[in-house]
């Protein structure tokens, strides 16, 4: 039976990964708990799914800081497992308007050629709890592209990220709300 821990409080991600993995011996602890305590067993596998929301709200070079931060916390938990799988925003090739984006991009720069570390980067989960409400029906609607839950539990590989892609990045010095993000994040292109 494997040793797993999952990085996180978003109820998709932690979902989809307690069923992919429902076999095995599974723990959950809030990222920004782990983020300030640093202070974890060892494990076969770690997911880690999450950041500070503060990064839409921050300068552009306090934004560079913290991707700086968030490397050194990815190697704080490398030494607790021998594979962490990093769950990253789904990550369009052409352009974006979305700090998040930004985030990612520079942050898998550098880690993506760490053989311990796997990346999967897929758009919004769309489970059984998202599909019945007024935000699903409504992306369902809009015809905006989702994740199938049973997909990423069942080809899983699929969503392997191997390739960096580097999408031209617009309006980055605005700061914004974390609504506003998730509004941008719409218009970015493929």
């Amino acid at each position: 039976m494997l040793k797993i821990l999952i990085i996180g409080s978003s109820y998709s991600i932690k979902n989809t990964f307690a069923k992919k993995f429902n076999n095995e011996k599974i723990k959950f602890i809030n990222f920004r708990e782990l983020w300030n305590l640093r202070n974890i067993d060892n494990f076969d596998i770690i997911i880690l799914s999450g950041f500070h929301h503060e990064i839409s709200r921050i300068q552009i070079k306090n934004l560079n800081n913290y991707i700086f931060d968030y490397k050194k916390f990815i190697d704080y938990l490398i030494s607790k497992t021998n594979k962490l799988i990093l769950i990253a925003t789904f990550i369009p090739s052409k352009k974006s308007f979305s700090r998040v984006v930004y985030f990612y991009v520079n942050l898998l720069i550098d880690i993506n050629y760490n053989k311990k570390i796997v990346v999967y980067s897929f758009k919004k989960i769309m489970d059984d709890r998202l599909k019945n409400t007024i935000l699903g029906k409504l992306l369902n609607i809009m015809k905006i592209e989702t994740t199938l839950q049973n997909d990423l539990i069942y080809n899983t590989d699929k969503f392997i990220y191997k390739k960096i892609k580097k999408p031209n990045f617009y309006f980055l010095n605005f700061t914004r709300t974390v609504f506003i993000e998730r509004l941008l994040r719409l218009f970015d292109v493929d």
